[in-house]
């Protein structure tokens, strides 16, 4: 017996035969596929989205809900915030000189 999840997996092999054949099916066939592929789970909770735990130099500490707005906010790069993360090492020049930063599990950031 079929189910709905086979039927649609029957319809984008179809499609990806069609866009084959005819380029004007890829939308259809990308728009399925991203339908039927995609975890939203994962995309909610990338990399970028990781909960970012801040300690300046004065002390302070902030809590971000992303390593995307730690970048906006301290006008950093995502590759500073990587390299540096739970690293236990200041960051040495630029604009977040003397901060740390610490990945936050994904309850403490909800």
């Amino acid at each position: 017996m079929l189910t709905a999840k086979e039927t649609e997996l029957e319809k984008l092999e179809r499609l990806a035969y069609l866009k084959d054949e005819d380029p004007s099916y890829e939308p259809a066939w990308k728009k399925l596929k991203n339908r039927l592929f995609s975890n939203k789970e994962k995309r909610t909770y990338s990399t970028r989205c990781t909960g970012v735990w801040v300690f300046f130099p004065n002390g302070e500490r902030k809590t971000f809900s992303s390593k995307k707005e730690v970048a906006r906010t301290l006008n950093v790069t995502h590759v500073t915030i990587n390299e540096n993360m739970d690293s236990d090492t200041p960051i040495k020049r630029g604009n977040a000189k003397g901060c740390y930063f610490y990945s936050l599990a994904k309850e403490d950031t909800e």
